[in-house]
């Protein structure tokens, strides 16, 4: 839906932007993160055309917003801000329906597009007859948000709008942001300097540096696959713990776990176990592995009989997690079906992998230990 191409900023001598492409595809929440001065505002504010580019071209929906009108572009657009930019001599409601009475729209459908606003938003319409001093910072701020969506526009910009409110009511609106994005799915460019704040809300971030793009990628990849050590810095390197939700299955599972066949005699299986040193077997057939049961020792061993058959045997009944199970819904397996083994399956039932109680440890421990530090 936006798309950047080459596009470099310079203010007098010094580039503020350099030669950046990167895409905003449509119904995304994007975050724009780096230090001071690393050119994130610059961008932002390039989409609204409040900055014009140096070089390089802006594109929205395949149009070169050089040749729109500011003010036709920018009426698909809402713009919200960290101080807000509420009138302090105009009630809520004068404040919210103000950029619909500029468009001239119908009186009804204002008024009746504000209440919908503010039951959005999490406002109750007792507060439109009050004035931005009267509100705290949390609700002006839920305010200039209802604001930027007066006009129902496709395009949201947010620059650090959630930097100056405490720590609680700061949570409470990222959350907020998060459950109202998953209705409208509005493209929403999003400007801040928390790392924590990026990862929560985030469809796509975007790491900048000097006026560069050093990653854009998923918040899921940034964590687990930073691009350079600035990246690694940047985010923090045990950051995947404040989202563990990020830890998958797949990330921890042992790739090839010890199986064995239907077919085979629990003699032999007993045999297999004990050469390879693990409590369980895991009973799978055909190329594709397709998961049947397991086999413990316990089981084994009420047998007298050796030749007796695994298929005859084995337990049918198991729990099992997908590969793309986060390590909290691991964990909850394990607590709920008191076992200390997760087979990981395909959706076609098929043996992915095995997660052990000693490989959740290990994973779990990690957070607590610096790189490099001898555990």
């Amino acid at each position: 839906m936006i798309k950047f191409e080459n596009v470099s900023k310079k203010f007098k001598d010094t580039k503020v932007l350099k030669d950046i492409s990167f895409d905003i595809e449509k119904g995304q929440l994007v975050v724009l993160i780096g230090l001071s001065g690393c050119g994130k505002t610059t961008t932002l504010k390039m989409i609204n055309k409040l900055i014009k580019p140096t070089t390089g071209r802006i594109t929205i929906d395949g149009e070169d917003i050089s040749r729109k009108d500011p003010i036709e572009l920018r009426r698909n657009i809402g713009y919200v801000i960290q101080q807000t930019g509420l009138f302090p001599h105009m009630t809520i409601r004068e404040n919210t329906e103000i950029i619909a009475k500029v468009e001239k729209l119908d009186p009804v459908k204002i008024s009746e597009k504000t209440e919908e606003l503010m039951e959005m938003v999490g406002l109750s319409e007792e507060f439109l007859d009050r004035y931005p001093s009267e509100l705290s910072g949390g609700q002006q701020q839920r305010v200039g948000v209802a604001r930027a969506f007066a006009l129902d526009p496709d395009i949201i910009l947010m620059d650090e709008p959630f930097s100056a409110l405490d720590p609680i009511t700061r949570t409470s609106l990222q959350e907020e942001l998060v459950n109202l994005q998953s209705k409208v799915r509005k493209t929403i460019v999003f400007v801040t300097h928390d790392m924590s704040e990026a990862i929560k809300i985030a469809d796509k971030i975007c790491i900048m540096d000097k006026g560069e793009i050093i990653q854009y990628d998923t918040p899921e990849n940034i964590l687990k696959y930073p691009s350079n050590d600035f990246v690694s810095e940047f985010v923090g390197r045990n950051r995947i713990w404040e989202s563990p939700e990020y830890i998958r299955a797949e990330d921890i599972m042992i790739n090839e776990p010890v199986t064995v066949s239907p077919e085979l005699t629990i003699g032999k299986a007993l045999d297999k176990m004990r050469t390879m040193k693990v409590n369980s077997l895991l009973v799978v057939d055909g190329p594709k592995k397709r998961m049947l049961g397991l086999i413990k020792p316990k089981q084994i061993a009420k047998m007298k009989d050796r030749s007796t058959l695994v298929k005859d045997l084995m337990l049918r009944d198991f729990a099992f997690a997908g590969a793309q199970d986060s390590i909290v819904d691991l964990l909850r397996v394990v607590d709920d079906n008191s076992i200390s083994e997760i087979p990981i399956l395909s959706e076609e039932g098929n043996l992915m992998g095995l997660v052990t109680e000693n490989s959740l440890v290990t994973t779990l421990s990690q957070q607590y230990f610096e790189e490099g530090e001898v555990i």
